[in-house]
């Protein structure tokens, strides 16, 4: 089995022999809270004329890009491992990786469709709209990081450096089922939504398997994109 240094990738079903660890993770959550902080304390302080759509979406483009450049230094320089190489990442896979992802997105459409007939059906819960009421000039650019930036930030992060690092303590199925509770949680919009919060998890623990399986984030990206894609799409419709 290769270990995953100096330009060796990392293999299908080995998540747990990284590198990194799940210490580099927490220093990476709190690192960008601290960011997210620093921020938003800036642009109150220096008291700037800010419209609040400008200032949640400056917020969020700011920790995607701070979350890319937090892993790629722990990656690359605190363990010397080639970022594409780490993450499964090469123009070669965009192929499989387009096609596997149309496959994983009809098993997310399936399960969450699951979900909310389950959901409807033993407890009365009628599919919510979460971004009801909300000005339309912000949910267009929340639409635009649902779908350009999310998929690429959420999988690099959580499919590709925390669920490796959780089940190096933990084992595989662990570290996949921790790591999806922790990407619904982490969606905290959907926290007053029974039926949403399940289905972002159970989206979670499909794209942990699929990063297993493969060793690689791009079919997970290629599936989170199209997922978000088509919620917005019906969402708007």
């Amino acid at each position: 089995m290769k270990h995953p240094i100096h330009g060796q990738h990392i293999e299908a079903g080995h998540d747990e022999y990284v590198p990194w660890s799940i210490f580099d993770v927490f220093f990476s959550y709190v690192l960008i809270f601290a960011l997210s902080m620093l921020f938003a304390g800036f642009m109150l302080y220096a008291g700037l004329d800010f419209n609040m759509n400008f200032f949640t979406i400056a917020l969020q483009v700011l920790l995607s890009f701070s979350t890319l450049a937090i892993v790629y230094v722990i990656v690359t320089k605190k363990y010397n491992v080639s970022f594409a190489e780490a993450f499964g990442l090469s123009v070669e896979r965009i192929p499989s990786a387009v096609m596997l992802g149309i496959f994983v997105t009809s098993l997310i459409i399936l399960t969450t469709t699951f979900i909310s007939v389950m959901f409807s059906e033993f407890i009365g819960a009628e599919p919510v709209n979460p971004y009801r009421g909300m000005p339309e000039e912000r949910f267009k650019w929340l639409t635009i990081l649902a779908v350009f930036f999310a998929p690429v930030v959420e999988e690099i992060f959580f499919r590709g450096f925390m669920q490796p690092a959780v089940s190096k303590i933990a084992g595989p199925f662990f570290g996949i089922l921790i790591t999806a509770l922790i990407f619904g949680i982490s969606h905290t919009q959907y926290l007053d939504y029974s039926t949403a919060i399940f289905s972002v998890t159970a989206i979670g623990l499909i794209l942990g398997i699929t990063k297993y399986r493969t060793g690689s984030v791009m079919p997970g990206i290629f599936a989170h994109f199209f997922n978000n894609l088509l919620a917005v799409i019906y969402i708007l419709s």
